[in-house]
């Protein structure tokens, strides 16, 4: 009897996990290991830097870059006095998870309007899902950072369309297939 017991409360258990489908638009939880992330065309690191940034689907400068909407930095292991390239590749996704970052302004400034850090608040708060890449023909490419600033109170992490959409045509994200039940 005590092994059937065991059994029916493992039950509903395995129900949810067979039906733990990744939700797209969900920001509760990062693409997870075993996903790929795939290189469609040659990108190029500019000299003296060790990333990239894609935002809207292209390679954009640091001067470009709306840090309000979803962009994501891919990132290479060493900084160099040439430019780097990177050819299309597939890098799988060895680790994945989300963080977050307050920041506040300078006190000096004074600023008003909805991100101000009002009794010694933060004025933003980063949300970042972070990937930990492999690949066997380029192994300096070690990680890609999605993130987007927002609103301490009602900000939150990007979901997997919403990296796809900042990806664009540069990078393919691709989820592990579901385990069958």
């Amino acid at each position: 009897m005590p092994r059937l017991s065991i059994l029916l409360m493992l039950l509903p258990l395995s129900a949810c996990q067979a039906s733990a489908v990744l939700d797209e638009d969900s920001p509760l939880r990062p693409p997870p290991p075993g996903s790929r992330l795939i290189l469609n065309q040659s990108i190029s690191i500019p000299a003296h830097s060790a990333h990239v940034v894609l935002q809207g689907g292209r390679v954009v400068s640091g001067k470009d870059i709306n840090r309000y909407h979803p962009n994501c930095r891919l990132e290479v292991q060493k900084v160099s006095d040439t430019p780097q390239v990177l050819q299309p590749d597939e890098f799988m996704v060895q680790r994945s998870r989300q963080e977050s970052r307050t920041a506040g302004l300078d006190q000096r400034l004074h600023v008003a309007g909805p991100f101000h850090g009002g009794a010694g608040g933060p004025s933003f708060v980063m949300y970042q899902t972070i990937f930990e890449l492999q690949s066997v023909k380029q192994p300096q490419v070690r990680w890609m950072t999605c993130e987007q600033w927002g609103d301490p109170a009602i900000g939150q992490h990007l979901t997997t369309r919403e990296i796809r959409n900042a990806l664009g045509g540069v990078m393919r994200l691709e989820l592990p297939a579901a385990t069958p039940p």
